[in-house]
């Protein structure tokens, strides 16, 4: 077999027919890169046997000290990993081309799982990954470990996963958790909609996505990101809005309102004839506790349009798809709201779009691997599961250095400046 350099034609065919490909391992990732950095490149490489690519990836790097180059692999390669006498020619004849390259050090995270859990994060029994990890290991890719937690400079190595696989919409709805179903039919039932935002709207998932950063302690994406990615990957993004036209809304209560108070009078009239009639009492009884909901709830509909108009935005959120998964990127929502669900809607109707591509998956995407009541992230842990989603775990990353002396100095040099400057 033979290790080369193909042209982006070549490599988007190989990938387009690979089944488990995520955006990451995208030639658009590797441009929307260079573009925010004309510093980075990118070169697709692939394991050849014949006219026939038995394996690929997108390297990007980066020039980071004397001439020697970061190079990455995002999210690994395009590869079967059980085959693990081509994940090993892989390897080796990658490290060739690296260190032909001016390449420092590497760094890949494959995309794939190291042992299946439970929804509870619970591990399941079976196979482990442990030979794929020992591999890498012999072949002088250092194992960061299982980390947990949230890391910014690294993606998360544990995510949750819904999965679509021969599901339809009724089989997925069916087996929510009860708080989560009777969540959609109220914000249904409400009148809250989910639509698609245009690039000159992506402000609006900004601002939310902000307030979600500034509660939970994480830095948001600026908006030429959510532009690039609008640019980049087309369809293949998707940023939704949650939201409720409370003139609608109003509409609606208003009708309910007088759907009750004939109810009310016919259940009235009814005692008149009969004042004993235990059923006809309890008509009564719930025609006004429904009435008394519809003040209430004409008496919030004024407090919203005085303070947010006419339409509130509830939540916004944006997806990338692929033919394999369906990926749920960055949210955010005003919590003042919260009790109209859009959040829970937004996720409903992306689930719903995945079936209709045929994804295989739904994919949540990050929580920390600590499951435990204390947690700091619980409460996403608990919404993304309350879809009955699974928890999965990944491999993890690794770490090939080519040139190890220089890698030393430059390590060094890098903590001195984050001392100095931080």
């Amino acid at each position: 077999m033979e290790f080369l350099e193909i042209s982006e034609e070549e490599y988007t065919k190989f990938r387009d027919q690979y089944k488990e490909k995520n955006f990451w391992q995208s030639l658009e990732m590797a441009k929307m890169r260079k573009n925010s950095n004309p510093s980075w490149d990118y070169q697709c490489v692939a394991l050849k046997d014949g006219d026939t690519i038995k394996a690929s990836a997108v390297l990007v790097s980066l020039p980071v000290f004397m001439g020697k180059k970061l190079y990455m692999s995002l999210r690994g390669f395009l590869i079967d990993y059980d085959a693990l006498d081509l994940v090993e020619a892989f390897l080796t004849e990658l490290k060739i081309y690296l260190n032909e390259h001016d390449c420092l050090y590497f760094r890949t995270d494959p995309y794939i799982d190291y042992q299946d859990h439970d929804l509870n994060g619970y591990v399941v029994e079976g196979k482990k990954r442990d030979e794929l990890i020992q591999l890498f290991e012999r072949e002088g890719f250092v194992h960061s470990g299982f980390r947990n937690g949230h890391d910014p400079n690294f993606e998360p190595r544990w995510m949750s996963i819904l999965d679509l696989e021969g599901k339809t919409n009724q089989d997925i709805f069916k087996a929510m958790h009860t708080n989560t179903r009777q969540s959609i039919r109220n914000a249904e039932k409400m009148g809250v909609k989910v639509k698609e935002l245009k690039r000159e709207e992506l402000y609006i998932l900004k601002e939310l996505v902000d307030i979600a950063g500034e509660i939970r302690d994480f830095e948001s994406p600026s908006i030429s990101k959510y532009e690039a990615y609008y640019d980049n990957f087309q369809d293949h993004f998707k940023a939704c809005l949650a939201y409720i036209d409370l003139d609608e809304y109003e509409r609606n209560v208003l009708n309910d309102q007088a759907r009750q108070e004939k109810i009310l009078a016919k259940a009235l009239e009814d005692l008149k004839k009969t004042p004993d009639s235990q059923k006809k009492i309890n008509r009564k009884k719930e025609a006004e506790y429904a009435i008394e909901g519809c003040h209430r709830k004409l008496k919030e509909i004024k407090e919203y349009k005085e303070k947010y108009g006419t339409v509130l935005n509830l939540a916004a959120a944006c997806f990338m798809l692929t033919d394999y998964e369906t990926l749920y990127l960055y949210s955010g929502s005003n919590k003042d709201l919260n009790r109209f669900a859009g959040s829970f809607m937004i996720q409903w109707h992306m689930i719903q779009m995945a079936i209709d591509h045929h994804c295989s998956r739904y994919n949540f995407y990050g929580i920390s691997g600590n499951f435990h009541e204390s947690a700091e992230d619980y409460g996403v842990f608990t919404f993304k599961r309350s879809f009955n989603a699974c928890v999965a775990e990944l491999v993890g990353d690794f770490t090939y250095t080519a040139k190890p002396s220089e890698f030393r100095i430059y390590t060094m040099l890098r903590n001195v400046k984050h001392k100095l400057f931080r």
